[in-house]
């Protein structure tokens, strides 16, 4: 035992120490930040480009209502969009479409818009411009037109169009997670969105720290480093030292990041300040219940401790990294498999398909951890799938420290399946 807490020491402190861990642990949360508070800051930063826009408007009508409706100005007060409007008729409109686009082209505008007289019945409208990938401006365009467009068909009609708008406001539909305990909380999709995010996250550790047990394993049998190891220690102690030690530096990387993200949380709307937005919009941070964060990290554990026996396994069976990457397939199968079938248990936490998957072994890591963080299953059944984890991750070190005895000293060529199948009698 105290050999085995000797390698798991080893590989915790070698580990920690790298390079590739400090920078994996600090690049991780700058990531994070960019990719929350990016879009944020941009959505705050005001173009200074003004967009000259010609307009040719068959109607006559729509084009002063436009200039209203896209009033909007840059940061230093003048109109964003600076439109001029060329009158032509409809005989002639095929060749001024032609030299307005080709003022496009040399950059004396930046877009052409052309309305249709049949617009109030066709619903088209055709913008040129040598960008149109700018999908807020085109939604803007779109929304400004159609705005005019319907008013004008409510007036046409002897209809008042703040009536018509009035009569037809659209019903808010605010959605409310009712807890165990009977309190309610205000859900407008964080909680699909903190899944999808804890998951994604459980999913990458698993992989990530499994590789990480097989590629040390087939490191040191590679080097026949492991020939010199295994004179001193049990074939069974190198691997849950091994499995142990790298673990241990997985989970220390989740919780300084857990620490980042409570510290991003409790300070996003100050930062957002700072560039002059509203500290509270679009911020809603969904509540972490406690309990949540505790089954994450035992299925994390769990979860970890069973897919590491198998990577080991491979790394004990291989003799380089490629062979390794070959067979490491059927492995990540075991993970993806139940990524694939998240989006049914998310919308179904308490079918029976549901419960019977999420207490499969393999599959319980993310999947039974889904239903927790969507409809919290009664404790019974976590801890039945608990205990089915356990006795799978007894059976797998068992099986696994055969293969592993074996393997780790056998060199030359990769040993077929009939063949690992007869190391398990040994």
């Amino acid at each position: 035992m105290s050999k085995m807490l000797t390698v798991m020491k080893r590989e915790y402190l070698t580990r920690i120490k790298s390079k590739g861990f400090i920078i994996a642990t600090v690049a991780m949360p700058l990531f994070i930040l960019i990719m929350v508070f990016a879009p944020v800051v941009l959505s705050l930063i005001q173009s200074d480009d003004q967009q000259k826009i010609a307009v040719i408007d068959m109607t006559n009508v729509i084009y002063p209502e436009l200039e209203t409706n896209l009033g909007d100005t840059t940061a230093s007060g003048e109109r964003l969009y600076e439109l001029l409007q060329v009158e032509v008729s409809a005989g002639e409109l095929k060749a001024e479409e032609e030299r307005l686009r080709a003022e496009i082209q040399n950059g004396e505008l930046n877009g052409l818009m052309v309305i249709p007289e049949n617009v109030f019945q066709e619903n088209n409208v055709e913008y040129y411009a040598k960008n149109v990938s700018n999908f807020n401006q085109n939604r803007e365009f779109r929304n400004a037109i159609s705005s005019i467009v319907q008013e004008a068909r409510v007036r046409e009609r002897g209809l008042s169009p703040e009536l018509v708008s009035e009569l037809t406001r659209r019903v808010n539909l605010e959605t409310f997670r009712v807890g165990k305990d009977g309190g309610e909380q205000k859900d407008a999709g964080q909680t699909f969105i903190l899944t999808f995010v804890l998951v994604m996250f459980l999913y990458i550790s698993l992989i990530a720290y499994g590789a990480t047990v097989m590629q040390a394993v087939t490191e040191e049998k590679s080097s026949r480093v492991v020939e010199l190891v295994v004179s001193s220690i049990k074939p069974f102690h190198l691997m849950a030292g091994k499995i142990l030690g790298i673990g241990s530096v997985g989970l220390t990387q989740f919780l300084l990041w857990a620490a980042t993200a409570a510290g991003i949380s409790a300070y996003a709307g100050a930062i957002v300040g700072m560039f002059g937005g509203d500290q509270s919009a679009g911020l809603a941070m969904p509540q972490i219940d406690a309990s949540i964060l505790v089954y994450f990290v035992v299925y994390f554990i769990l979860g970890y401790i069973l897919f590491a026996t198998l990577y080991a396994a491979v790394g004990a069976i291989v003799n380089s990294q490629e062979e390794a990457q070959q067979l490491q397939f059927p492995v990540i199968m075991l993970l993806i498999i139940p990524l694939i079938l998240m989006q049914f248990v998310i919308r179904n936490p308490n079918a029976t398909s549901s419960v019977a998957l999420s207490h499969f072994p393999f599959f319980s890591p993310i999947l039974m951890f889904t239903r927790i963080v969507v409809e919290t299953p009664s404790f019974g059944e976590i801890l039945l799938s608990f205990a089915i984890m356990i006795v799978a991750i007894a059976a797998m070190i068992y099986l696994v420290g055969k293969i592993f005895r074996v393997g780790i000293l056998m060199y030359g060529k990769r040993p077929t399946l009939p063949e690992v199948l007869k190391w398990l009698r040994y």
